[in-house]
């Protein structure tokens, strides 16, 4: 039975994944379907509905599918036990200390068929069947009927879909304010790309950067809840923020954090016309913004020799101990120039790392997404902080765009340069690639509870994975995909709530650099799901027990 039970449950998951492409939306190219949905047989072509089981067989089967859709399935012999050793970092939870796992052979056998057979149906929060195109009204969705249809399809069982826009519009002081910076070209609509978020209690933050003319703003704020799916953008703090050539203002951010503080940490990069060669328009620097009053408790430039020719600051995150914000330390990521900046907010001074994990990996450095095909050498990209562990230390992992790995640092090692630079051997990488092929990931982020969320902007989705396990393919999970709604997912975050969510955004920016926007369809989307909840019965969910496998991974295959 123990041998029939994957099998079955691999078969089950061919047809799920058949069923989760509609008709009619823009299927991946055959170079990058997954495995799943090729060759599927014509009985599960027919199916044009989700239904409530559906929903159920969608979270039992990702939980118990031992590889993820995608990844090569090797009939290689059985491999030694995994040589690198795990990071003693994960944070307690359930009554397993970070980087211990119990022994799960007899836990699987006698539990296996029970869990099965028990779990209860997921929720549905889909508002409206996957295929129905009658009812984006209540939606909120910018439509109109004289320009072609919107669809809205299924993303995953605690995937909820919350804003959603066709093209993006501000919250000018006046119509005549509009009309004149269209006029005079300082707001051309179709140029204005959303990238990064972040939420606190009843706002969502989204940046846009300067990747083309015609973007008035590069920071801005959207209610939560709103009253409509598609709300018009407020600039943050205000407009006067956002003066074009006035460099005490925000010029270009991709990325920013919110910490535990209440306060906002805004890595501008300084950079316009990101999409022509990224223009120096001001010195990169970090604004510090107390969310309670919307006022600015610190402005840092990075200094010179911290800054390469061609640097493009464009991810940070925040490192808080004991609720002590005065001792806060930043890690900002230079994706083009391949650094690491550690800025310690105490002293108000920073240095700057290199490391030859940094740097992306040219074999990774081909993308291909939808048709489009291009090259990145994109460098460290995504960095996420893990919980504090029973050391009372935390891990910094990260990865480059351009790279199928993921590597990892003890906080530690970066307390000062010099202990930084004479051990670079702290720095390593972790299990095993992502995948073989189209493992691209952008953002990165972990949960109190350990678990990483993560984009894989070539596979049209969001993985997880819970860093007390090892690194392989078998023990990443998916909680949401779809190649219409999840195209190019590009940050992620999680709130600060009691019981946490994750937020992803997807923004389509292939087509935006390299093919077309179509504004009269659904470009950019905003989803949240309860971390928990995503991860629940899943190989993510710290509380599930990887069984013993037969088989290995081997990467060459």
């Amino acid at each position: 039975m123990a041998n029939v039970v994957p099998w079955l449950l691999s078969m089950c998951l061919l047809g799920l994944q058949e069923i989760a492409i509609q008709s009619g939306s823009n299927a991946l190219s055959r170079g990058l379907e997954t495995t799943g949905q090729k060759n599927v047989p014509p009985a599960f072509r027919s199916v044009r509905t989700l239904s409530f089981q559906s929903l159920r067989n969608y979270k039992i089967l990702i939980s118990g599918h031992e590889e993820l859709p995608g990844h090569i399935n090797c009939d290689s012999p059985k491999l030694e036990e995994n040589l690198l050793e795990r990071l003693p970092t994960t944070p307690v939870y359930s009554t397993h200390p970070y980087g211990s796992t119990p022994d799960s052979s007899e836990y699987f056998s006698r539990h296996l068929e029970k869990r099965l057979r028990s779990r209860p149906p997921a929720r549905n929060l889909l508002r409206t069947d996957a295929h129905s195109v009658n009812q984006l009204e209540s939606h909120g969705f910018n439509y109109d009927p004289g320009r072609g249809h919107i669809e809205d399809d299924y993303v995953g069982p605690a995937m909820e879909l919350v804003y959603a826009w066709s093209t993006i519009d501000y919250t000018y002081d006046s119509i005549e304010a509009r009309d004149s910076a269209i006029y005079d070209g300082d707001f051309v609509a179709e140029n204005n790309l959303p990238l990064g978020l972040e939420i606190w209690r009843d706002r969502v933050f989204i940046t846009l950067p300067k990747w083309k003319e015609g973007i008035p703003v590069t920071l801005a704020t959207v209610p939560k809840p709103s009253k409509t799916k598609s709300p018009k953008l407020r600039p943050y703090p205000d407009w006067r923020w956002h003066q074009p050539g006035n460099c005490d203002g925000l010029t270009s951010v991709f990325r920013i954090h919110v910490d535990e503080c209440d306060r906002l940490w805004v890595l501008d990069s300084g950079k316009v016309d990101v999409a022509r060669g990224a223009k120096p328009a001001c010195p990169p620097a970090i604004f510090i913004f107390d969310l309670a009053t919307d006022t600015l408790v610190r402005k840092y430039t990075i200094p010179s020799d911290q800054v390469k020719e061609d640097s493009l600051y464009t991810n940070i995150v925040v490192d808080i101990r004991n609720e002590d914000c005065d001792t806060a330390v930043a890690y900002a990521s230079d994706v083009f120039r391949y650094g690491l900046l550690v800025y310690d907010f105490l002293n108000d001074s920073s240095f700057r790392i290199q490391h030859h994990l940094f740097y992306p990996d040219p074999l990774a450095s081909k993308y291909e997404l939808h048709g489009l095909k291009f090259q990145w050498t994109d460098g460290i990209f995504g960095i996420a902080l893990s919980p504090v562990d029973i050391h009372d230390d935390r891990t910094l992992f990260f990865h480059p765009m351009s790279s199928f790995r993921e590597f990892a640092v003890s906080t530690s090692i970066l307390r000062d340069k010099r202990t930084a630079e004479e051990n670079t051997e702290y720095f390593m990488p972790i299990g095993r690639p992502r995948a073989k092929d189209y493992g691209h990931s952008s953002g990165s982020v972990i949960d109190r509870n350990g678990v990483m969320f993560f984009n894989m902007v070539t596979r049209d989705s969001v993985w997880c994975w819970d860093t007390r396990k090892e690194y392989i393919p078998q023990n990443l999970g998916v909680i949401g995909t779809s190649n219409l709604s999840l195209v190019f997912p590009n940050d992620i975050k999680v709130d600060h709530d009691h019981e946490q969510n994750v937020w992803t955004i997807s923004n389509r920016l292939a087509m935006y650099l390299y093919g077309s926007i179509d504004s009269s369809k659904v470009n950019y989307r905003v989803f949240k799901a309860n971390a928990r909840e995503a991860v629940k019965d899943t190989v993510c969910d710290p509380n599930y027990v990887v069984p013993g496998s037969e088989h290995g991974y081997d990467e060459i295959c």
